[in-house]
Protein backbone atom coordinates (compact mmCIF):
# COMPACT_ATOMS: atom_id res chain seq x y z
CA UNK A 1 0.00 0.00 0.00
CA UNK A 2 2.77 2.13 1.09
CA UNK A 3 4.39 1.82 -1.96
CA UNK A 4 1.90 2.40 -4.55
CA UNK A 5 1.08 5.82 -2.42
CA UNK A 6 4.61 6.57 -3.51
CA UNK A 7 4.45 6.08 -7.28
CA UNK A 8 0.86 7.59 -7.65
CA UNK A 9 2.73 11.01 -5.59
CA UNK A 10 5.61 9.97 -7.72
CA UNK A 11 4.02 10.09 -11.09
CA UNK A 12 1.56 13.22 -9.72
CA UNK A 13 5.00 15.55 -9.43
CA UNK A 14 6.52 14.36 -12.31
CA UNK A 15 3.58 15.19 -14.67
CA UNK A 16 2.99 18.68 -13.11
CA UNK A 17 6.65 19.38 -13.81
CA UNK A 18 6.41 18.20 -17.54
CA UNK A 19 3.33 20.70 -17.69
CA UNK A 20 5.46 22.95 -15.97
CA UNK A 21 7.98 22.90 -18.44
CA UNK A 22 5.93 23.23 -21.91
CA UNK A 23 3.69 25.39 -20.54
CA UNK A 24 6.56 28.37 -19.63
CA UNK A 25 9.21 27.13 -22.08
CA UNK A 26 6.45 27.73 -24.71
CA UNK A 27 8.21 27.49 -28.53
CA UNK A 28 11.57 27.28 -26.97
CA UNK A 29 11.07 23.98 -25.03
CA UNK A 30 12.28 21.89 -28.42
CA UNK A 31 15.77 24.27 -28.48
CA UNK A 32 16.35 24.10 -24.75
CA UNK A 33 15.58 19.83 -24.95
CA UNK A 34 17.61 19.97 -27.92
CA UNK A 35 21.08 21.69 -25.80
CA UNK A 36 20.45 19.20 -22.82
CA UNK A 37 20.51 16.45 -25.38
CA UNK A 38 23.89 18.28 -27.05
CA UNK A 39 25.30 19.02 -23.50
CA UNK A 40 25.11 15.05 -22.84
CA UNK A 41 26.41 13.96 -25.78
CA UNK A 42 29.45 15.90 -25.90
CA UNK A 43 30.13 15.46 -21.68
CA UNK A 44 29.60 11.55 -23.00
CA UNK A 45 31.99 11.95 -25.71
CA UNK A 46 34.89 13.95 -23.76
CA UNK A 47 34.47 11.04 -21.06
CA UNK A 48 34.90 8.33 -23.57
CA UNK A 49 37.94 9.95 -25.41
CA UNK A 50 39.03 10.16 -22.13
CA UNK A 51 38.70 6.37 -21.10
CA UNK A 52 40.03 5.70 -24.53
CA UNK A 53 43.54 7.74 -23.76
CA UNK A 54 43.41 5.69 -20.45
CA UNK A 55 43.46 2.29 -21.88
CA UNK A 56 45.50 2.77 -24.85
CA UNK A 57 48.31 4.55 -22.43
CA UNK A 58 48.27 1.32 -20.34
CA UNK A 59 48.57 -1.23 -23.09
CA UNK A 60 51.54 0.54 -24.28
Amino acid sequence: MKDSFYLLLTAIVCSALAWAFWHYAGASAISALTFAALLGAMSDNFRLRRRLRELEQARA
